[in-house]
């Protein structure tokens, strides 16, 4: 039997190893699943930012949208404990600002992640509170101030946006629509690239962010197209039987969806591009409110994510909640502020 030399191997390993570095190629070693070339193995994270996103066995995609910049637009309000449109409680049954508090941290956890991820990334929080009581402003800031983030919380000032409205006859959606109105303004006129609007009643995993920011790239570049991402797989989707295109992102598969609530991530190229759709759906009191985004993703599409990458803390029986195939109560109790 003829012997094998091993010392040889080694070195022309080693060889072959430079020569794949230089020319930015990846090698896999099969046997134990190690990329030789990066130091990593396949459960590590083999893309980088801004240059190529890899996934195994499907190679390399080339990053052709570059991403340098995030703003997180985060809408509280915490002075009702029922639903917006419903005369209902929440999932867990408690009071309001328990799900703020948990949201934020949640989205500052994301952050922290996120800048470790991907070195010199900036990254702005902006907090858009509708009066809640000062004990609560001061909790947030707490939250903020306590992951070592940069932020600021404004205060809004609803009648400032009363008269601009095309209903009077709910009090309580002209609050909720200024809101909205704030956030879309405060983001158009920012100079960060991609936006992220939020609601208060979402959890997220602790690696949402970094998962939505690679896949976004990712898929931009696969489609060379701009799109929406929304960070939740909604159990209303699941209802109706609708073609779709499901494509791989960073660590999850993505499919495209015709509907979205008001917590997605889109570029501010795509907000001032769209304008009139978000506008439309601020200024008036649609049933469905986001009849507007609908006819929105005719043009642009919006995609979500499977599994879900964030919990929507709506009433156990709403379609529009609990999402499917995770642990809920394990993301709730790790959101402890």
């Amino acid at each position: 039997m003829k012997k094998i030399n091993l010392k040889k191997i080694n070195i022309l390993k080693k060889i072959l190893i430079k020569l794949n570095r230089k020319f930015g190629y990846e090698l896999i070693d099969q046997n134990n699943l190690i990329l030789p070339t990066s130091n990593k193995d396949i459960n590590d994270n083999l893309s980088t930012h801004n240059q190529k996103s890899i996934s195994l066995p499907l190679g390399e995609v080339e990053i052709k949208r570059k991403v340098e910049s995030l703003l997180i637009i985060f809408r509280s309000f915490t002075n009702e404990n029922k639903l917006l449109s419903q005369n209902k409680k929440r999932l867990f049954e408690k009071e309001k600002k328990e799900y703020t508090l948990r949201s934020l941290n949640s989205i500052c956890k994301n952050i922290v992640n996120l800048k470790k991820e991907i070195n010199n990334f900036k990254i702005f929080l902006k907090i858009i509170d509708d009066n809640s009581e000062k004990t609560i402003i001061n909790e947030m800031e707490n939250i903020c101030l306590k992951n070592n983030i940069e932020f600021e919380i404004s205060i809004l000032v609803k009648e400032k946006y009363f008269d601009k409205m095309k209903f009077k006859d709910n009090q309580r959606m002209l609050a909720h629509n200024s809101h909205i109105f704030m956030s879309k303004e405060y983001a158009v006129n920012s100079d960060y690239d991609l936006l992220y609007f939020v609601e208060d009643d979402y959890i997220h995993e602790h690696d949402a962010l970094i998962e939505m920011i690679y896949s976004y790239q990712r898929i931009c570049s696969q489609l060379n197209e701009e799109i929406v991402m929304c960070p939740v797989d909604y159990p209303y989707l699941y209802i109706k039987v609708d073609p779709t295109i499901n494509l791989i992102g960073f660590k999850k598969y993505w499919r495209q969806i015709n509907q979205s609530l008001c917590t997605y991530l889109i570029s501010k190229s795509t907000l001032k591009k769209y304008w009139d759709y978000y506008e439309e759906m601020f200024l008036n009191n649609y049933n469905p409110y986001e009849k507007p985004l609908h006819e929105l993703y005719k043009e642009i599409k919006c995609f979500s994510p499977m599994p879900s990458l964030g919990m929507h803390l709506t009433n156990i029986n709403s379609i529009y909640g609990l999402s499917p195939l995770k642990d809920w109560i394990k993301v709730w109790e790790n959101n402890k502020y």
